[in-house]
């Protein structure tokens, strides 16, 4: 009896030693796992797995052991941290400037550079075999971000101030993205100068991995905002800092020398088409997450607290026009959403908004947006209301002329004063629509397809809210663009992209084209404006 209590005994001893270390490997294992996930947040561990090392020709890269992803802000600063003990470290000047290559990870063909005092009437260029200089003036500071350096090459780095020079060869590493470094450029038949700026492509061939690409004005590539799984739509700047989603969920701060200083998060909504600011929010198209229809609410984020509302719901506020939509099955974008309005392009116009609608070819103009939003107005032909109570918030034509047709970019341009002002808009042109299917487009005319069309245009209306009219004062044929697209007035000149031809061009006042820039592309680049990104250089 003493024997087989004493084998149980030992059994349950047993027994009790193999749960515990399964207990124990399960604890570690868990316990590595959490590690695994958070070690990219652990500021001691970044700190042993980055550093920042001078290759051959000078230059400090950043090196690491892992794979590290770029939108951390415990990354952003440990880089910062790193690059404050390199500045200690030695005498610099701008005969002996540290200079680090895309320390943030946000600029592929940019350089940190620390002069270590300031310096007056201080400028660079780069020089590279085979393409135009690139030359910019600096503000006066110790540390900048520069760029405009060619990939896959040797760069010639040339600091200037006040009769004293320095010169450093840089060989700038290849890019990821499958992009020209230079593209063609065309003669237009304006003899007006193009303005000072670059050419932000946004979009190039897909809605997910495509970064922002910069071309100068002789249609050079000068840098590359890198991104994480969705197109930007437009960057947004208030003073130092510029704004742009990474992300269809993120949207982050980046300084002026290329660091991520804040990511916000917007939930349960995902971003598409446009973003304004607005004080201190940005006012944000949206799709809420797991509901029967897309693109037809708008939120704010505030950039103080990262609060993000919910503001307008267009099924609420234009439900009659959501009622008369035909559900295709499928939208454009292959699933079963319900697309019934696309709204694809925001503007601001004191405490009011202007959205433009594609699926309905139409302008709404929404009043008191964030306390008490009131469509006060639509522009469209009358058509398009057909089947709702809408008629009596159309605006009368005062002169005679094809109302738009699936148009993008609408924006406000202020005028002689608060009841008179302007909006211009990429008239499409074309009769793509998914959600009347029986159509019969009869008031338009000369309307091109999805495939091909004639031209499409720089609209420019005149809004006079005293008298309810409105009425066309400037027309541009531009290359045909059945979707996607934009305009901008830029300085004295309208910048166009047509996405769908794989071009964008700047004209001048009276319409004429200075110079048109194709780019290649399976598909197309959503969007091109132009900016002065003088938050990099003053």
């Amino acid at each position: 009896m003493k024997k087989i209590k004493k084998h149980k005994k030992k059994i349950l001893v047993g027994i009790l030693i193999v749960v515990l270390l399964a207990c124990l490997g399960f604890g570690g294992y868990k316990y590595y796992e959490h590690y695994e996930d958070t070690k990219f947040e652990n500021k001691n561990w970044l700190n042993r797995h980055i550093s920042l090392e001078k290759n051959s020709e000078g230059v400090y890269e950043v090196q690491t052991d892992e794979d590290i992803d770029i939108f951390n802000l415990v990354y952003q600063d440990v880089i910062e941290n790193k690059i404050n003990t390199l500045k200690i470290s030695d005498n610099y000047s701008l005969e002996n400037p540290l200079i680090i290559y895309n320390p943030y990870g946000t600029g592929s063909l940019s350089y940190y550079v620390y002069f270590g005092d300031s310096y007056d009437d201080l400028s660079y260029k780069v020089s590279a075999k085979g393409y135009a200089d690139y030359e910019h003036s600096l503000g006066k500071g110790e540390e900048y971000q520069i760029i405009g350096f060619i990939p896959g090459v040797e760069n010639t780095l040339t600091l200037s101030s006040e009769g004293t020079q320095t010169e450093v060869k840089i060989t700038t590493p290849e890019i990821n993205g499958d992009i020209d470094t230079k593209i063609e450029k065309t003669d237009g038949d304006s003899t007006e100068e193009l303005a000072d700026g670059l050419y932000t492509v946004l979009g190039h061939d897909k809605n997910y991995n495509s970064n922002i690409y910069l071309y100068d004005n002789e249609g050079i590539l000068r840098n590359e905002l890198v991104l994480e799984g969705y197109r930007a739509d437009r960057i947004v700047f208030d003073d130092e800092n510029m704004y742009y989603s990474y992300s269809k969920k993120g949207i982050v701060k980046v300084n002026e020398l290329g660091k991520i200083e804040n990511i916000y998060d917007l939930g349960n909504y995902s971003m598409h088409h446009d973003m304004v600011l607005d004080g201190d929010k940005l006012v944000i198209l949206a799709n809420e997450d797991n509901t029967e229809c897309i693109e037809d609410r708008v939120i704010t984020l505030d950039l103080e607290t990262g609060e993000v509302t919910e503001v307008l719901n267009m099924n609420e506020l234009l439900p009659e026009l959501k009622d008369v939509a035909v559900d295709p099955g499928k939208n454009s974008y292959g699933n079963k959403a319900l697309d019934w309005i696309h709204l694809n392009s925001i503007s601001i116009k004191d405490n009011d908004i202007i959205l433009s609608a594609r699926e309905v070819s139409t302008i709404i103009y929404i009043s008191d947006y964030l306390t008490n939003p009131t469509v006060k107005y639509l522009l469209t032909n009358e058509s398009m209301l057909e089947g709702t109570s809408y008629d009596n918030l159309l605006y009368e034509k005062s002169n005679d002329f094809v109302s738009q047709a699936g148009q993008h970019a609408v924006t406000y341009i202020p005028g002689e004063n608060n009841d008179e002002y302007y909006l211009i808009m990429f008239n499409n042109n074309s009769n793509y629509i998914l959600t009347k299917p029986n159509f019969t487009w009869e008031n338009y005319s000369g309307l091109g397809t999805y495939d091909e069309g004639e031209n499409s245009y720089y609209y420019k209306y005149k809004v006079n809210e005293k008298d309810k009219t409105y009425e066309l004062v400037s027309k541009i044929a531009v290359p045909y663009s059945s979707i996607v697209s934009s305009v901008q007035q830029y300085d004295d000149n309208i910048v166009v992209g047509s996405g769908k031809d794989n071009s964008f061009g700047e004209y001048d006042q009276d319409g004429n084209l200075i110079n048109e820039f194709k780019y290649n592309a399976e598909k197309y680049a959503y969007r091109v404006f132009k900016y002065s990104f003088d938050n990099w250089f003053n």
